[in-house]
């Protein structure tokens, strides 16, 4: 009986009392321990090859105030003192003896009735593994992995499978975006779009190639305004669909094309479409033109909005973005905010139907639409490379992202 499917707000002394009274022995996702870590080297070490070892193989739960006899919970035993202070120790602990770093751990300290706290430490399945324990000035690198009978150091084909993880994500990924577009340029998209001139936006977070990985539709039913369509943010069309919820941005659903949508899938991939990218009228004769600026608003704009509810939705970094022009060739990109139709100097002439731009991988949750710029710019400076230039003009001298969109 592990409680991996419960939320972390959920877990109270009641939910506890069930696992000891189950008899729910230590396994793969669950261990306990009845004292919390010391402050000993060794104590660091065993802290840290815990937190690993889940990481590294399913993810689950550390209870740190249960006695258990042979993996099997006894009874509660819990611990004193501040929980808030320990649960930043622990952090700390974490942020410097792991690497790569695990950037999503989360705690719950859970109130006994009769006084202290049991200490619930949830570490989800890594996706960017393996994460090894690293402990400076001790001669330690060691690397960690779980079965049902607890952590235990891999062996070399085993590490081999962790260290390939990561490209073989990758490449599921590319093969996810190519299989998507291939659908829209088929003229297979959930909805008819207006025209084939489209501006695709993926994020994949590395959870959703998981198969056990569900978001809550119910949750987003709610409040579908949460995931707006590209450039439509006062849409409000939407529906349920075999992949997930599907977002228009006509008012009428039953129009016979629309402009953009969003798909969420099940999965918590997200898939923003919007056509007719090209500014509008332009005079006879001339190629239809795309705006770095107006390029880089939606994406940033949209993107930070999205990222922000996944997290809420409770799916975690890391997450990849993607974005692809499709149906673009013989149309001109312009770097500048404004379509400057008679300045023959400031435009390139796209040569190809389709720009997929390089894939960002975010292991945080932006803050802002300037803070995702940042995360972003190896993706942007190229986009500043396909309209003819050698780098972006949307950044300062330290780098900042400079553009503010609303």
């Amino acid at each position: 009986m592990a409680l991996l499917h419960l939320p972390l707000s959920a877990i109270d002394e009641a939910q506890l009392n069930r696992v000891i009274q189950a008899q729910a022995g230590e396994a793969r996702d669950i261990e306990y321990k009845r004292e919390s870590y010391g402050n000993a080297d060794a104590d660091h070490a065993e802290w840290l090859a815990d937190v690993s070892s889940f990481a590294n193989t399913a993810g689950g739960d550390l209870l740190i105030g249960i006695a258990d006899k042979k993996g099997i919970p006894q009874a509660l035993a819990p611990l004193t003192g501040n929980a808030d202070d320990e649960i930043l120790r622990l952090e700390q602990l974490a942020r410097s003896g792991l690497q790569p770093r695990i950037s999503n751990l989360e705690f719950r300290s859970i109130p006994v009735a009769a006084g202290g706290y049991v200490l619930l430490v949830r570490i989800p399945r890594s996706f960017n593994p393996p994460h090894r324990v690293i402990r400076q000035g001790q001669g330690q690198s060691r690397f960690w992995a779980r079965s049902s009978a607890g952590k235990y150091e891999p062996n070399v084909d085993e590490l081999r499978n962790l260290f390939t993880l990561a490209p073989q994500l990758t490449d599921r990924i590319q093969d996810f975006r190519a299989s998507r577009i291939a659908q829209i340029v088929a003229q297979q998209a959930p909805v008819k779009l207006l025209d084939q001139t489209c501006m695709t936006m993926h994020i994949v977070p590395f959870s959703a190639l998981d198969p056990r990985s569900v978001i809550s539709l119910e949750k987003i039913e709610k409040d579908p305004s949460q995931f707006p369509p590209l450039a439509s943010s006062s849409a409000r069309t939407w529906r349920i669909n075999f992949d997930g919820i599907l977002r228009l941005s006509n008012a009428n659903e039953k129009a016979g094309e629309q402009r953009a949508y969003v798909q969420v899938f099940r999965s918590g991939i997200v898939e923003s479409v919007a056509s007719s990218v090209a500014v509008g009228e332009r005079p006879e004769g001339v190629p239809p033109r795309l705006l770095s600026y107006k390029i880089e608003g939606m994406m940033l704009l949209n993107g930070v909005r999205y990222l922000k509810t996944l997290a809420a939705l409770g799916v975690e970094p890391p997450y990849a973005v993607l974005l692809s022009l499709i149906g673009v060739k013989g149309a001109a990109i312009n770097v500048g905010i404004q379509a400057n139709w008679a300045d023959d100097d400031d435009i390139t002439i796209l040569d190809r139907d389709q720009l997929h731009f390089t894939e960002v991988i975010l292991e945080t949750v932006p803050r802002s639409n300037q803070e995702l710029g940042v995360m972003l710019r190896p993706l942007i400076e190229q986009i500043a490379n396909a309209a003819g230039r050698a780098k972006s003009s949307s950044y300062g001298p330290n780098g900042e992202y400079l553009h503010n969109f609303r």
